[in-house]
């Protein structure tokens, strides 16, 4: 992955604001879901390596997306599905942890490595190794103080909710990763069964969508 397209990958997640990260049992509702969310703004969606059929659900949301909304993976623990996940679609790749030769493999085959660290020092690590842009995970676990000096983009993910989201924002976050809190806490049914999106957690995600837009057009 040259510098330039590096650059733009990084660039479209930052004016995302917000990642959408899709993990569940259902994959036709997190397709549904990912093209919903596409149309209330969301323009950086990821798909968890941990879902069944989660290649198949990255390809159906590329083909059916514009190119304006971005689509990634996460979970990525095996490097050796890098190659196949950029084959679906993926324009990035989150991973919980820091597995060894991710962001080798990553940025040799044209996807954005973001490496998961759960303290400085294995920011730290991720910096030395070339990392574009690092996942605190679990962001409960850190601290906005922790990260006043450091200059590399960073995202946090696990925990954010609809309140949260804009502190870490308004502290310097490149971007914010939110799951349920977003995506809604029916995606772990499994096909057939008909609970579905509750009107409450589908009127916090318009309303996050909403506020970044209004935040955008006031930057």
């Amino acid at each position: 992955m040259d510098e330039t397209r590096r650059e733009t990958v990084l660039c479209h997640l930052k004016e995302a604001g917000v990642i959408a990260i899709l993990r569940g049992q259902n994959p036709s509702r997190m397709i549904q879901r990912g093209l919903t969310l596409a149309e209330m703004g969301c323009s950086a969606l990821e798909v968890t390596l941990d879902s069944p059929q989660a290649l198949e659900i990255v390809k159906a949301l590329r083909q059916q997306l514009p190119p304006t909304v971005m689509v990634g993976v996460g979970t990525l623990l095996d490097v050796g599905l890098v190659k196949s996940c950029v084959e679906a679609g993926a324009e990035f790749a989150l991973s919980p942890t820091h597995p060894a030769e991710m962001i080798e493999h990553c940025h040799a085959t044209d996807i954005l490595a973001v490496p998961g660290v759960s303290n400085t020092q294995e920011l730290e690590q991720a910096i030395a190794a070339d990392a574009c842009i690092a996942k605190l995970f679990p962001a409960t676990e850190w601290t906005h103080e922790q990260l006043t000096s450091v200059s590399l983009p960073w995202m946090p993910v696990g925990g954010v909710d609809e309140k949260s989201v804009w502190q870490w924002l308004d502290a310097g976050a490149w971007c914010v990763g939110m799951g349920s809190n977003l995506c809604g806490s029916d995606l772990s049914d499994e096909e057939g069964e008909s609970i579905t999106w509750t009107e409450s957690e589908e009127q916090t995600a318009r309303d996050i969508f909403m506020e970044l837009q209004r935040r955008r057009s006031d930057a």
